[in-house]
This record gives structure tokens, sequence and C-alpha cells, in this order.
């Protein structure tokens, strides 16, 4: 086994533990979780046994193992990236709604302590 393979078996069983972590906190849910297992099995799986990234290039047309490998990776990271727009926009909204909600809300509270002051200093100026 080479230094490099032993340190990405490291790294894996690192995110395993922190992936697992993260599930019993109930942070992530249970798809979440199938599918960065999934990503980290098959991160150990290639380093491990480099040659299948050969056996998959070969049915597919592609020339060079490796070139699977980064193919796939920008598929997914696109895909990821497009999850997180998706999750900011919904936030936005969100957060637009509870701000429009809260300066609604706020607004009929100075409008009551406005009365109130003004009702404060007529009491005062009666006296």
């Amino acid at each position: 086994m080479e230094i490099l393979q032993i340190l990405i078996l490291i790294f894996v069983i690192f995110a395993f533990s922190r992936l697992m972590l993260r599930f019993r906190e109930k942070s992530i849910s249970r798809q979440e979780l199938i599918f960065w297992s999934t990503v980290w099995t098959m991160v150990l799986v290639v380093s491990l046994i480099p040659n299948i990234t050969s056996w998959i290039s070969i049915p597919l047309g592609i020339g060079r193992g490796i070139d699977v490998i980064v193919y796939l990776s920008i598929v997914i990271l696109f895909y990821l990236i497009f999850r997180l727009y998706v999750k900011s926009e919904q936030t936005n909204q969100e957060l637009t709604i509870l701000v429009r909600s809260m300066a609604k809300d706020n607004s009929f509270s100075n409008i009551d302590r406005d009365e109130k002051i003004k009702n404060d200093k007529h009491d005062w100026n009666n006296r």
C-alpha cells in the first residue's frame, strides 16, 4: 500500500466519522448520508484499486481512467452548486418574508408607542 493510499484511507475514515456524527445530530438527512457515504466509498475504492477507473472508462469510450474521475467530479460539483443556489434562494425568500412581517409588527408597535408618548405629554401638561 502506497503512502497516498494510506493518507486517503485515514481521511475517508475521518470523513465517515464526521458524516455519522452529523447524521446522529440530525444535521443531515438520510438521503444526504447515503449520498456522501457513496461518494466517500467511491473515493476509497478508486484509491485502493486505481485500475478500476480504466475498467469504467473503456466501455464509455473515454481514453484514460483519470478523465472519468474528472468528468464525474465536475458533474457532481455542478449539481452541488445548483443545490446550494436553490437553498440560498429559498433562504432569501424566507428571510424577506420574516423581515417584512417583523417590520409590519414593529410599525404598529411604534404607532402605539408614539400614541403613548403623546398621551403622557398631554397628562404632564395638564398637571
